[in-house]
């Protein structure tokens, strides 16, 4: 038996200088981005792929020890996490890729490890507690950053407290259209419409 090991390099893109911003919210079920000033939202499924399989799991256990070989062996089979994992790097890569092809640096929100642990804490409802745990936003933050480091694409990471009325990266208040306009919760930065102009 003969082993051949291939090793690949592949030098880091090199990051560039931004001519626009991509801000990214993360959401439980979606992904929410403002393109070239158009909200897009990216349907992300978590909701309906976290309560399916704690549904499935749960009839696979009732009853039964959940270290009994036959239900470990089923509930190996739920494939919960591989297609979280595959939405999460579907999501990132479409994301970064279309900042890169506008050069543009993609706006993330600085979430900490725990952010499940301080969203559930005033939360009653055990299914919505569930899901908020297993929604992994540090999960998808990370998937952006790992693919946008591939791509050269530059991240911003902001802290999120009060950036929809204090613009992240500027400081300048952010102003909403009084009467909604097409996109009712999308405001523009005072001092980055002025620059930009």
């Amino acid at each position: 038996m003969v082993e051949l090991y291939i090793v690949f390099k592949k030098d880091e893109p090199k990051s560039y200088e931004p001519k626009g911003f991509i801000p990214v919210d993360l959401n439980e079920n979606s992904v929410s981005v403002l393109i070239d000033g158009k909200p897009i939202l990216l349907e992300t499924n978590t909701k309906r792929i976290t309560l399916g399989y704690e549904y499935r799991r749960k009839s696979m256990t009732t009853g039964k020890s959940s270290k009994d070989r036959d239900v470990k062996r089923k509930l190996k089979k739920l494939r919960e996490r591989d297609k979280k994992a595959d939405v999460r790097r579907k999501l990132a890569k479409l994301i970064v890729k279309e900042a890169y092809e506008s050069s543009s640096a993609i706006i993330l929100e600085d979430l900490p490890r725990n952010t499940p642990e301080h969203m559930v804490k005033d939360i009653r409802d055990s299914q919505l507690r569930l899901r908020i745990y297993r929604s992994a936003f540090s999960s998808m933050k990370n998937a952006i950053i790992e693919k946008a480091k591939e791509f050269g694409v530059p991240v911003i990471l902001v802290n999120a407290a009060y950036s929809s009325t204090v613009c992240p990266i500027h400081g300048a208040k952010i102003i909403y259209q009084p009467d909604g306009g097409n996109a009712p919760r999308v405001g523009v930065c005072e001092r980055g419409k002025r620059e930009m102009a």
